[in-house]
């Protein structure tokens, strides 16, 4: 297993329940293949950079876990087909 850093933005107009669920979501997927998560940090409504999607703000969210490095084609396979992501990125943490 290695280290993973994942990083993605919820939109902003989503509620405190919605915005929980989507963040279960992934830390369940995440668990699911074996995946052991270290930290959930919730970075909160943000402005973006560029607007994406026609939205200003997002809303942050960074989870570091330990994952095979052979189910993170399907974790960002499974994050594309999510609406509520507008963006995310999974890094490999030395």
């Amino acid at each position: 297993m290695h280290k993973y850093e994942l990083i993605f933005i919820l939109q902003a107009d989503l509620d405190e329940a919605a915005l929980d669920a989507a963040v279960e979501n992934i830390e369940t997927l995440i668990k699911n293949n074996q995946g052991e998560i270290a930290k959930t940090d919730r970075w909160g409504k943000r402005k973006l950079a560029y607007p994406i999607r026609k939205m200003n703000e997002g809303y942050y969210v960074l989870v570091e876990f330990d994952y095979e490095p052979e189910a993170v084609a399907a974790l960002k396979r499974t994050m594309g087909f999510n609406e509520q992501i507008l963006r995310y990125s999974v890094i490999r943490v030395d």
